[in-house]
C-alpha cells in the first residue's frame, strides 16, 4: 500500500510539473511567436478543434469503458489482453466508418457552399483525430497501471513544443504553409505510435482477439450502455467548449476568416491559463467530493464547496485584475504588439468568463459524483444550443466578429453554471459563496477602477509598476485578512518570530 501511495504521489507530482511547463511555453509561444501568422494559427486551431471534437466518435466512449471495466479483467492477462485488443479494434472500426461518413457530408456541403473553404481541412483532422484516438486509448490503459506522467508528456507538452517549433520553421520561410500542416498532422501520428508502444511496454499487452472471451451477452450490453452515455457526456463537453473555435472561421465571412480564428484562439490560450489552479485542485477534491456524497455528509461538502470557491475566487479575480490594469501597456511595449492589441478584448471577455467559473467551484463534479449525474448532460445540451445560437447571433447578424464569439461564451457559460448552482442548491440546500466573496469583489472592482484612471507617465514599465503594483498590495494584503487562501497565510506565519 505504502508503495503504491508513493507511486501515485509521484506521477501526480510529475503530472503537475509537466502541465505547468507546459502552460509556460504555450504562454511565451503565445505571446512571441503565434501572432506573426494568425492565419495559419487559426489554421492548426481549426484542424485541432475539430480533430478533437472527431475523436469523440471515433472513441465513442470506448475509453472510457477501457478504465470503468478494467477492475474485472485485472486479475486475468488473458481476459486484460482481450478487453484492450477488442477496444482498439472498435475505436479503428469506428474512425474508417466515421471518416467515411464525415468525408460524404462535407463534400455534399462544399458543393452546396462552395465558398467555405474549412472543408478543405477535414482530411488533416481526420488524420490527428485518429491520433488523438489511439492516444486516448493508450493514456486510459497506462492509467489503469497508474502510469500517466509519460502519456501526459506525449499529450500535452510535446505538441507545446513541436508546434512552436513548425511555426519558427514557417516564418523562416524554411516550410510552406501545406508543408507545416502536413508536417503537424505527421507529429500527431508519431505521438500516436510512440503512445501505443509505450502503453504495451507498461502494461505487457500481447494482442488477443477474442471478443467473446470478455463479452459475453449480459456484460455488452451493460458496456454498449455504459460507453454509449460516456460518448454523450464527452461530445457534449466537446461541443460546448471547441464549438467557437469551428464557429467562427465559418461565420466570419472574408479570406481573414482564420486569421479571425487565430486572434481568437490567442485569446483563448492566454485566459485558460486562469484557470491551471483550478485543474489542480479538482483533481485533488474529485476523491474528497465522492467520498462526501457517499456519506452523505452534505455538510462538509458544502463547506468544501465554499472553501474552493473562496480560494478560486481570490487566485482568479486577484490575476484578472491584474491583466485588465497591465494588458495593454504590456503588449504595448512587445516585439509583436501590432498583433497582439486586437486580442486584448477577447483575452479580458474570455478571462472573466473564466474567473466566473472558477469561482462557481466544483458544482460540475457534485453533480458528476452524485445520483443526479444525469443532469449534468442536461445542463451540457444547453450549453451547447445556447453557444452555437448565440455565435450565430453575435457574429452573423450583429457583425460583432470574435468579440461576438467571445460574448457568445461569457453569456452561455454563465447561464450554464447559473443553472447547475439552482439545481445544487434545489437538491442539496448548499452553495459556494460568503460574505468575503463580496468584500473581495468590492475591493477587486473599485481598486482596479480607481488605478486605471490614473494619468500615463512617460515610462510604460512604471505605468505597469504603478498599477499593478499598488493592486496587488492592496488586495493581497486584503486576502491575507480573510484568509481566502489559508494555505498563503500558514505559509506566511512561518516567517514570524516566534
Amino acid at each position: 500500500m505504502e508503495n503504491h501511495q508513493k507511486e501515485v504521489s509521484s506521477q501526480t507530482l510529475k503530472f503537475s510539473i509537466i502541465n505547468y511547463i507546459g502552460a509556460a511555453i504555450g504562454i511565451v509561444s503565445t505571446l512571441f511567436i503565434y501572432p506573426n501568422n494568425k492565419e495559419f494559427l487559426g489554421i492548426i486551431r481549426y484542424i485541432f478543434d475539430g480533430a478533437q471534437i472527431l475523436m469523440a466518435f471515433f472513441v465513442f466512449g470506448t475509453s472510457q469503458s477501457l478504465v470503468n471495466y478494467f477492475p474485472r479483467f485485472k486479475n486475468s492477462s488473458n481476459e486484460r489482453n482481450s478487453f484492450f485488443s477488442t477496444t482498439l479494434f472498435v475505436v479503428v472500426i469506428n474512425s474508417m466508418l466515421f471518416s467515411v461518413m464525415f468525408l460524404l457530408l462535407a463534400n455534399s456541403l462544399k458543393h452546396l457552399f462552395p465558398a467555405i473553404r474549412t472543408f478543405d481541412y477535414l482530411g488533416y483532422s481526420i488524420v490527428v483525430g485518429f491520433s488523438f484516438a489511439i492516444m486516448d486509448i493508450s493514456k486510459r490503459q497506462a492509467s489503469n497501471y497508474k502510469k500517466i506522467a509519460i502519456p501526459t508528456l506525449l499529450e500535452r507538452f510535446s505538441v507545446k513544443v513541436f508546434f512552436p517549433l513548425i511555426f519558427l520553421l514557417l516564418l523562416g520561410d524554411y516550410i510552406s504553409v501545406e508543408t507545416g500542416k502536413l508536417v503537424y498532422t505527421l507529429c500527431f501520428v508519431i505521438l500516436m505510435l510512440v503512445a501505443l508502444r509505450y502503453v504495451i511496454k507498461v502494461s505487457r499487452i500481447q494482442f488477443r482477439f477474442r471478443p467473446k472471451e470478455v463479452f459475453n451477452p449480459s456484460f455488452r450490453r451493460e458496456y454498449v450502455q455504459y460507453s454509449l452515455f460516456a460518448f454523450f457526456s464527452i461530445l457534449g463537453s466537446l461541443l460546448a467548449f471547441k464549438i467557437d473555435g469551428i464557429m467562427v472561421p465559418n461565420l466570419i465571412e472574408g479570406s481573414n476568416a482564420m486569421t479571425a480564428n487565430g486572434t481568437y484562439s490567442i485569446g483563448v490560450v492566454l485566459a485558460a491559463t486562469l484557470a491551471i489552479p483550478a485543474i489542480g485542485l479538482y483533481t485533488i477534491y474529485s476523491p474528497i467530493i465522492t467520498e462526501l456524497i457517499a456519506k452523505d455528509d452534505i455538510s462538509s461538502l458544502g463547506k468544501k464547496y465554499q472553501e474552493v470557491s473562496k480560494l478560486l475566487f481570490a487566485i482568479g479575480g486577484f490575476l484578472f485584475s491584474c491583466i485588465y490594469l497591465g494588458v495593454e501597456d504590456l503588449f504595448s511595449i512587445l516585439p509583436t504588439r501590432e498583433n497582439l492589441m486586437d486580442t486584448i478584448p477577447v483575452i479580458l471577455i474570455l478571462s472573466f468568463n473564466v474567473v466566473i467559473d472558477m469561482t462557481t467551484s466544483f458544482n460540475s463534479h457534485i453533480l458528476l459524483y452524485s445520483k443526479y449525474y444525469r443532469f449534468n448532460m442536461i445542463a451540457i445540451a444547453i450549453l451547447v444550443l445556447l453557444n452555437i445560437t448565440l455565435n450565430i447571433y453575435f457574429i452573423k447578424y450583429l457583425d460583432l466578429g470574435i468579440e461576438g464569439a467571445a460574448y457568445a461564451t461569457l453569456i452561455s457559460m454563465t447561464l450554464y453554471n447559473s443553472v447547475k448552482l439552482v439545481f445544487i442548491y434545489t437538491k442539496y440546500k448548499i452553495q459556494p459563496f460568503t460574505k468575503k466573496h463580496l468584500l473581495l469583489l468590492i475591493s477587486f472592482v473599485g481598486s482596479a477602477s480607481l488605478l486605471y484612471q490614473i494619468p500615463a507617465t512617460n515610462s510604460t514599465l512604471l505605468d505597469i509598476v504603478i498599477k499593478v503594483g499598488v493592486f496587488m498590495l492592496l488586495n493581497g494584503f486584503l486576502i491575507y485578512k480573510l484568509r481566502m487562501i489559508p494555505a498563503l497565510n500558514d505559509w506566511l506565519a512561518t516567517f514570524k518570530i516566534k
